[in-house]
């Protein structure tokens, strides 16, 4: 706490900045993590034990039975877990990127966008449309902001999208707990569950009752809500259940029809599935369910003359970490993975190399994360966002990303540095980044391997992972300006 007091008493942002990466770098989560994982397992308990309790044998929990408007505890945590993230338009950030971001299209003003942000929050515990729309006028006569569109079409946009996303976020969450899968293990979809509406689409009414195993693919896609002011919902079901629908077994997923669209994020023609809007082909809180929030939110941060606006620690001559380097180990030949699939932005190439990379740390699918533990005791997040863009699109082929990529886990599993930085984003706003530096000898010649994290919620979110370069390719030299900030594990004094 000493170390807190000062870094907040500090005369000036740098000061401040410098003593936070003092602290950061001395502690470290396992000395709490016992006291805090014991409160976490009694919440997630008690929120089964409520979640069981409310397995009736004609409705379900959060709400199943009453529809929504009544806020519960994941869906509070979903929203609160997101960051507010500045956009121009609504397709800046589009399907599961929201899992991870809060956004008001158009809204750039960081304050605004927090006040917005906390205006949601507040409506997700009273549900009070009035309110908030009275919320939305104080915030933009604060402001002075001019926004697109209608007064009572942004308000109902605002309000309606967040509650409603976040609501099917947290029931997800409660459906997708063990618990709940062992006993009611069919999910089952519902037409209008949460209102009725005015214009029923023809696809949704077609959907209405029907009945899937909870990890059928087609909930990827389907799970509501499927478009802008969709109503539709899920509930789950036990044996019992659907021996009382007269079903022996789950029923067969409809064939997903698409057609031709231009996607307005990448410009690229794309295979919209009917009955889904565009951007609503996924499920909310997708993500956020596996684990592994948020991730990659923000950019970048600004740099003067390539070093980070706080630096602590000189580095070691570069030649000397040159000098030391190791050979890595060599490339296993074989390895378990998912054959390609172009649905996840990377083309055959750039697949099979972040399916290596994603290999090297136990995952066989594209869309699997996991936490791993680094040298220095601090929790990482792995995942396929550590080879794509901000936009969702892949980045493999950036400076011939692709040749190198299966050997840059061995920056994160076998570094020959971590360096903790705090710099500024666009916003101004202080992010701590982490960085991997291992130098290594990849055919006969010697590169710089790196990767990136950000500290984003309760532990390191992937960012970036690359083979250090310049201009005109591969240069072992470009690692200098990664080497910056405060040196919070070395090799040569591990």
């Amino acid at each position: 706490m000493r170390a807190v007091r000062t870094a907040v008493l500090a005369d000036g942002a740098d000061e401040a900045m410098r003593n936070l990466l003092e602290l950061a770098a001395i502690w470290t989560p396992d000395a709490q993590a016992h006291h805090i994982g014991k409160a976490l397992e009694l919440m997630a308990l008690t929120g089964r034990g409520e979640v069981l309790d409310e397995l009736a044998e004609t409705a379900g929990f959060a709400g199943e039975a009453e529809g929504i408007g009544q806020s519960f505890d994941e869906q509070l945590a979903f929203l609160k877990q997101k960051q507010p993230q500045q956009t121009d338009t609504w397709t800046d950030l589009m399907r599961g990127q929201h899992d991870r971001a809060f956004v008001i299209a158009g809204a750039k003003d960081a304050a605004m966008l927090d006040d917005f942000f906390t205006a949601v929050q507040q409506a997700a515990t009273d549900w009070d449309r009035d309110a908030f729309a009275a919320r939305f006028d104080e915030i933009v006569d604060k402001y002075g902001w001019s926004y697109n569109g209608g007064r009572e079409w942004r308000i109902r946009t605002i309000f309606e999208t967040n509650l409603r996303t976040s609501y099917m976020a947290g029931r997800l969450k409660q459906m997708r707990a063990p618990a709940v899968v062992k006993m009611r293990p069919y999910w089952q979809y519902r037409h209008g569950e949460n209102g009725t509406p005015l214009n029923p689409r023809p696809q949704h009414v077609s959907w209405d009752g029907l009945v899937l195993m909870h990890d059928d693919p087609w909930w990827d896609v389907h799970f509501p809500p499927n478009d802008w002011l969709c109503s539709c919902g899920v509930r789950t079901l036990s044996e019992r259940d659907l021996a009382r629908l007269k079903k022996t077994g789950p029923d067969l997923a409809p064939e997903t029809r698409t057609r031709p669209i231009v996607d307005r994020q990448t410009g690229k023609v794309i295979d919209q599935p009917d009955g889904v809007g565009y951007g609503w082909d996924y499920a909310p809180g997708d993500h956020w369910t596996k684990g592994l929030v948020p991730s990659v939110l923000i950019k970048e941060g600004t740099e003067r003359a390539g070093k980070s606006i706080v630096a602590i620690d000189q580095p070691s001559p570069l030649d000397q970490l040159i000098a030391a380097r190791r050979p890595l180990p060599p490339q296993p030949a074989v390895f378990d993975f998912a054959s390609f699939d172009p649905a996840f932005g990377f083309d055959e190439e750039g697949y099979e190399a972040a399916a290596q990379f994603l290999n090297a740390f136990g995952l066989s699918a594209m869309d699997q994360e996991r936490l791993v533990e680094d040298v220095a005791g601090h929790r990482i997040a792995i995942s396929a966002d550590l080879f794509r863009q901000r936009d969702g699109t892949s980045k493999t082929g950036k400076r011939d990303r692709t040749s190198f990529t299966p050997w840059l886990p061995h920056a994160i599993l076998d570094p020959d540095e971590i360096w903790l930085q705090v710099r500024r984003d666009d916003a101004g706003r202080m992010i701590v980044g982490r960085t991997y530096v291992r130098v290594a000898e990849i055919d006969g010649e010697t590169h710089g391997l790196v990767a990136g994290f950000e500290l984003a919620g309760k532990w390191w979110s992937p960012n970036t992972t690359h083979i250090s370069a310049d201009r005109k390719g591969p240069n072992v030299q470009a690692l200098k300006p990664k080497r910056s900030g405060k040196l919070i594990w070395c090799r040569s004094r591990k």
